[in-house]
């Protein structure tokens, strides 16, 4: 049985990570104070008091009523489209030192959200660990597939930490080539057979991006984003020298999916899963704004040559209403069908038995 495994912000909450709706009030509670007047964050902080009316350095972070991160791109990405602009936010970067450029803000949440993420614990790692020792038990593991939609590295870290040259010589394959590839020295090689797919669909913490030679540098087990702010001399790419920049796609109505890397991430997803039994959707609620996943899929759904993909979601936790979980079940069964396999399980059970979810199939 072939099985995909699709990883959503719930997996990564599971591990003490803030979820989309938490980044705002995570960042500006902990990690804007550490330096209130590094460019970014006096940035940051006018843009939300100018367009929002929030004062994230007075009030009290705990108690404001966020805009949603779909909400704040969103209109920062209409502005770029229509060429049009805010009082003192720009379309285009301006020679008036009083204006700010859009792409110059957004840029900036999408550091702050490699921020949030990259500050939290970043030694929890239970859970991914803990699923990949049970498909490793139960003989699935070399015959599943992982697409995550999360910037994190925590399912990287777990799969690369499973290699072990004589005993269980499997490698993490990402589906693309890195410069690191190209230099001996580095610690990161060419994977080969036998090897377990990731497939990053909105990028990841790790990868640098080169837009002068087109490359990418992977930082293994490292945030490697976190360099283009704290050390930049580090975030050069090895290829040409130049200065790279991140490959995250923010959670936004109008998803830029044009680079080269992850289009060819994009295609190896719907290739895995034309060919997959069973896909397991783990912490992901359907989001209505996530219409390229459901064009993926329905591409999928109807061009497979196999019999249907069998769907099971895992996306519960003790705080779910009930009311959420019904919505969330008529979201899948609405695009997907009637025979979507909603479960009661959450992430943390599934890591303990996989099995016993993957049978819910048979």
């Amino acid at each position: 049985m072939n099985i995909t495994i699709f990883l959503g912000a719930g997996a990564s909450a599971a591990e003490n990570l803030p979820i989309q709706n938490e980044l705002f009030s995570q960042y500006f509670k902990y990690i804007l104070p550490k330096n209130k007047n590094a460019r970014m964050n006096k940035e940051l902080a006018k843009f939300f008091k100018d367009l929002f009316f929030i004062d994230v350095i007075n009030e009290d972070v705990e108690n404001i009523n966020f805009p949603t991160f779909e909400e704040v791109l969103g209109v920062l990405d209409l502005a770029e489209q229509k060429g049009e602009s805010f009082k003192n936010y720009k379309s285009e970067d301006s020679y008036n030192d009083n204006n700010t450029s859009i792409s110059y803000i957004r840029q900036s949440l999408i550091m702050l959200t490699a921020y949030a993420l990259n500050n939290a614990t970043s030694g929890s790692n239970n859970y991914h660990q803990l699923l990949l020792s049970n498909l490793i038990k139960d003989d699935m593991l070399k015959n599943t597939t992982f697409i995550s939609a999360n910037y994190d590295i925590h399912i990287d870290n777990a799969i690369a930490n499973l290699y072990d040259e004589r005993n269980f010589p499997v490698m993490l394959n990402y589906g693309i080539d890195f410069s690191n590839f190209n230099f001996s020295k580095n610690s990161w090689q060419r994977p080969v057979e036998q090897m377990i797919n990731l497939y990053k669909i909105h990028g990841s913490l790790n990868w640098l991006y080169c837009p002068i030679c087109n490359s990418i540098t992977l930082t293994p087990f490292e945030g490697g984003i976190m360099r283009i702010i704290e050390n930049i001399k580090q975030a050069k790419c090895l290829n040409c020298g130049e200065l790279t920049v991140p490959i995250i796609v923010p959670p936004t109505y109008f998803k830029n999916m044009s680079n080269v890397f992850l289009s060819t991430v994009w295609n190896k997803s719907e290739r895995v899963l034309r060919e997959s039994d069973v896909l397991v959707f783990c912490g992901y609620s359907f989001p209505e704004a996530d219409m390229h996943i459901k064009y993926l899929l329905k591409r999928v759904q109807t061009s497979r040559l196999k019999e249907n993909l069998k769907v099971i979601v895992v996306n519960n936790h003790s705080k779910k209403r009930n009311s959420l979980r019904e919505k969330e079940k008529n979201r899948y069964e609405r695009f997907l069908g009637k025979d979507v396999i909603y479960t009661k399980y959450s992430f943390e059970e599934f890591a303990n038995n996989p099995k016993k979810v993957i049978d819910l199939v048979k």
